[in-house]
């Protein structure tokens, strides 16, 4: 009896304990990567109408034991490590080369890029053997060895148990980044099937050929069988066309959205990008290592770099994008992991792209372009087209002479390449103009000669070498932009300062007016050549009566007459940093006044002016004037196109801006690392002596 007893609530306590064992994830959901409940069924199948299958259900998997082949290998890297401290050439030993002597002469240091640059591609060597199964793509080789050591520790199978275990066991913390309610059906936030090949051809037309991220062909056949049943696409997929249709309506005018797509364009960007940061969470972005993902999370960055976003704030989730792709190894060429060549060349596609955008987002944001912040071994872009390409190529293909369609990225890619070695080589204070002379030689025999002006692509690329070039030259020839602001500068030199800032300008004009770019005016309007219009006001406060002069104020004048009507709206009389230029402009015209009365006692005030001195007026008005500021006190900043001139210029003493690369092409850094967003305002603040614009003692607006 009392056996029995027991016995009894033994054996019926032994399902209880059962039903309630924590289980693992089911198999859907550890293939979609995303949390599970543990119930039986879960409840993400469940809502997907499918069988919740137990990883405990599935047929056991046995396999070698594999610590012993783990052990050796972190044993082979120790030893390769010691022996290139004696001066063994590890990588011409792999390539069954003759290896340097070891009594070489000349010793290798372990401080030396090149070795470091060699250990790491030894280190992720085996490790990134699958680079494609995304299990290895953390570059710390102390936590890849003792994954691989776990892997094996016994005969059952256990996939990457770290990376198992972090995903099962904590947060993504995605929701800190992109808050927002939950949408259930994430397929609703697609736009028709007409417009996403709408959308689509408008990405080809409008972005693709300036951007070039992916396979455009490959990336096709994904989007037109994703928009055949959107329900069925995956995660990755919806996260990258979210990101192409943020991008294309980006790329459009407010007629151009209406005509096309019978939307506003700020509602269809606004659903777009929250389309793209649901599917974004979906892919629990901030652990992938999927490239889809990355490209997809870089576009709807891009679709906010029309300043909706605060370039603070951008410049901080640009830098996510920078630590996801360092993660899956994208700033080590494919080479070094025995990759296809399909997959070697996207790799290096988007990391450039990725380099560009956070370089620009720097600079406007005060830091400066991060681009000299980044060591790098990935190599450039293969000077190929599309076609050239596929998925499932065995061997490289053969790179143009010629021009491609690559030819507007490339230009940009060889100058930052240029920078990098030269800033590795001797310093970015040391550069010359007989270096800039030789890279621009490189660019017009590579590419440039190439280009036919009729073509808009190879129109634009010409324009923006030619803005590049100069803005390396003037970093060169105005040492007052350096560390040294107080040096005083030849005629020659200021000659030549005012002729190439007038080159920029002139070429950014072009770039406006031009019919045939009217589709990349997206990026046009982005790459505004701030610094450059700065240095020639400030120059026509002394050159105030020859044929430059005359020329620069025609420019200036069709400047102000023919800007982007929205853009005008916004900025008149609106933000700090349009009244601070005004300003300039003001003090410029009244130097040439001044300077011209005996000559031109008749010379007319362009419009242009007299517009310009209202909006300082209505400004400095006192109902336009914060509560915290008073009349005459100098504000603290531009905003440079934040659509608040309240409190939105305090980032303008943001350290690092880099006044070479200047607010049009993160491609081309310059030569200054020591200016800042501090130096700008100060540039903008002396005053010229005399009177105001109202003919009155001059109140200074910008005071020192």
């Amino acid at each position: 009896m009392s056996s029995g007893a027991d016995e009894e609530p033994h054996s019926s306590a032994a399902p209880e304990i059962g039903q309630n064992q924590r289980k693992h994830p089911c198999v859907l959901c550890q293939q979609r990567k995303v949390r599970c409940d543990r119930n039986s069924p879960c409840a993400n199948c469940t809502k997907a109408r499918v069988e919740c299958v137990s990883p405990a259900k599935l047929p056991h998997k046995r396999r070698k034991r594999r610590f012993p082949e783990a052990e050796l290998l972190a044993r082979l890297r120790k030893y390769e490590e010691h022996l290139r401290g004696y001066g063994a050439d590890i990588d011409a030993i792999n390539r069954e080369e003759t290896p340097i002597p070891a009594t070489s002469s000349v010793p290798v240091k372990t401080e030396d890029p090149a070795y470091l640059d060699g250990y790491r591609s030894l280190s992720v060597r085996w490790s990134l053997k699958n680079v494609n199964s995304n299990l290895w793509n953390d570059l710390s080789h102390e936590f890849r060895d003792i994954e691989e050591i776990l892997q094996g520790s016994s005969d059952d199978e256990l996939e990457t148990p770290i990376t198992t275990t972090y995903d099962e066991a904590f947060l993504d913390a995605g929701d800190l980044l992109l808050p927002g309610p939950a949408v259930d059906d994430l397929a609703s936030l697609h736009p028709p099937p007409v417009q996403i090949f709408r959308l689509w051809q408008t990405f080809l037309d409008n972005i693709n050929p300036l951007i070039k991220l992916f396979h455009a062909p490959t990336v096709q056949q994904q989007v037109l069988e994703a928009s055949a049943n959107l329900n069925a696409a995956s995660t990755k997929i919806q996260v990258l066309m979210f990101g192409i249709y943020s991008m294309a309506i980006a790329s459009l005018s407010e007629e151009e959205c209406k005509v096309m797509f019978d939307g506003d364009k700020e509602t269809l960007l606004n659903q777009y990008q929250s389309g793209a940061r649901q599917a974004l969470l979906r892919a629990s972005f901030l652990r992938t290592s999927d490239m889809t993902i990355l490209q997809g999370y870089m576009l709807y960055l891009y679709s906010f770099h029309s300043f909706a976003l605060d370039p603070r704030a951008l410049f901080c989730l640009t830098g996510i994008a920078i630590r996801m792709a360092q993660r899956m190894g994208l700033n080590f060429d494919g080479t070094l992991y025995g990759l296809m060549p399909f997959e070697i060349e996207m790799r290096r596609r988007l990391w450039w792209q990725l380099l560009f955008l956070d370089s620009r987002v720097g600079e406007i944001s005060g830091f400066g372009p991060s681009i000299l912040q980044h060591t790098w071994t990935t190599k450039l872009p293969s000077n190929m087209n599309d076609s050239d390409l596929f998925p499932d190529m065995r061997d490289p293909t053969v790179e143009h002479l010629g021009i491609t369609e690559m030819v507007f990225v490339l230009q940009k890619c060889e100058a930052a390449q240029f920078m990098q070695q030269f800033k590795s080589a001797t310093g970015l204070s040391a550069i010359d103009q007989k270096a800039i002379d030789d890279f621009e030689q490189r660019l017009e025999q590579r590419y440039l000669k190439y280009c036919d002006p009729q073509v808009p692509v190879h129109l634009i690329s010409r324009l923006v070498a030619s803005t590049s070039i100069a803005k390396l030259r003037i970093g060169v020839t105005h040492p007052h932009l350096m560390s040294a602001r107080g040096v005083e500068l030849s005629q020659a030199q200021k000659d030549s300062g005012f002729i190439l800032s007038l080159c920029q300008i002139k070429n950014h004009q072009t770039l406006t007016h031009s019919k045939s770019l009217g589709r990349f005016q997206w990026y046009v309007n982005k790459h505004f050549p701030f610094p450059a219009y700065l240095i020639l006001l400030r120059s026509l406060r002394e050159r105030t009566s020859d044929a430059l002069a005359d020329e620069a104020w025609k420019i200036l004048e069709e400047y102000f007459d023919n800007r982007p009507v929205g853009l005008g709206a916004k900025w008149r009389s609106k933000q700090t940093l349009h009244v601070a230029l005004a300003n300039l402009v003001v003090k410029a015209w009244e130097a040439r006044e001044a300077a011209g009365q005996p000559f031109q006692p008749m010379l007319q005030t362009p419009q242009f002016i007299l517009r310009l001195k209202q909006d300082i007026a209505s400004h400095k008005s006192p109902a336009s004037i914060p509560p915290t500021q008073s009349t005459g006190t100098l504000p603290e900043g531009p905003s440079a196109g934040i659509d608040s001139s309240e409190g939105a210029c305090m980032w303008i003493d943001q350290p690092s801006m880099d006044v070479g690369a200047g607010f049009d092409d993160a491609a081309m850094p310059g030569a200054i690392d020591s200016s800042s967003w501090a130096f700008w305002g100060d540039y903008m603040q002396i005053p010229i002596v005399g009177q105001g614009f109202d003919g009155g003692a001059t109140q200074e607006f910008y005071q020192n």
